[in-house]
């Protein structure tokens, strides 16, 4: 009945996940119901994770909705800043999560009412030209957003959608997906770490995995259907939520 629970927690965060990110911070209280140590939590959650982002990127790649250019140069700096991060958290054994979630809590707020107050950004793609800079600014944040989601995870997903529409200028959807396929680089990388490191516990992380993927292919498919109005919504929602629940947890 614990695993039922936990892989239907799985689902809903797999579809939440793949239209505005977010989905760490359903999953990750969840495995660590077990009792689990933290970096087999985050072993575990990672291939949760992994079987949604990369179900969701290929919904997105298969309607035309990531582009490579940006996506693929921030999907490289991602996979190298998650090793990096993976091997941090493996070495450290815990982390600060007072801190951390609340500090975290409160960058996600901000981003929310950016966004709010700025309700034409996102609604349609004015992508910046791929030059050097832009390129630049791609591994950049790939790397930085890459290694917080090897070592911490929560909002991922959610602060590559910010960057991907104000740092970027794509529509909700195109950041939706570009966020998917750099997030799965980033989850591929820590992921052999995690594997290597022997913090996977297998007998929760498949069944959970499998659920995740399902929902994440709900999700994209809503996603490309409703379009960036309706994504930017959501992901609102998602962004607020995951803020209250880490500003809450680290005031406890």
């Amino acid at each position: 009945m614990h695993l039922a629970v936990c892989v239907a927690v799985a689902f809903v965060a797999g579809l939440v996940d793949a239209m505005a990110g977010g989905g760490g911070i359903l999953t990750i209280p969840a495995i660590a119901t077990f009792g689990f140590a933290i970096p087999v939590v985050g072993g575990t959650n990672k291939v949760v994770g992994t079987c949604g982002s990369s179900t969701a990127t290929v919904r997105f790649l298969l309607r035309g909705k990531i582009d490579f250019a940006v996506a693929g140069v921030a999907a490289v700096g991602a996979a190298a800043g998650a090793v990096a991060g993976a091997r941090a958290l493996v070495s450290l054994g815990r982390v600060d999560e007072r801190l951390a979630r609340g500090l975290f809590g409160f960058l996600l707020v901000a981003m929310a009412l950016y966004l709010f107050f700025r309700p034409a950004l996102g609604t349609a793609s004015e992508p910046r030209r791929a030059g050097r800079a832009t390129l630049a600014l791609a591994l950049a944040t790939g790397v930085a957003l890459g290694f917080y989601d090897g070592f911490f995870g929560p909002g991922t997903g959610s602060f590559l959608v910010f960057a991907m529409v104000r740092l970027f200028r794509f529509d909700f959807v195109t950041a939706t997906g570009n966020a998917k396929l750099v997030n799965f680089a980033s989850n591929v990388a820590s992921l052999g770490t995690f594997i290597i490191s022997g913090v996977v516990e297998w007998r929760v992380a498949l069944p959970m995995g499998a659920a995740c993927a399902c929902g994440a292919w709900l999700g994209a498919a809503l996603a490309i259907r409703n379009g960036p109005r309706f994504v930017r919504w959501i992901f609102l929602a998602v962004a607020i939520a995951v803020a209250a629940r880490l500003i809450v947890a680290a005031a406890r």
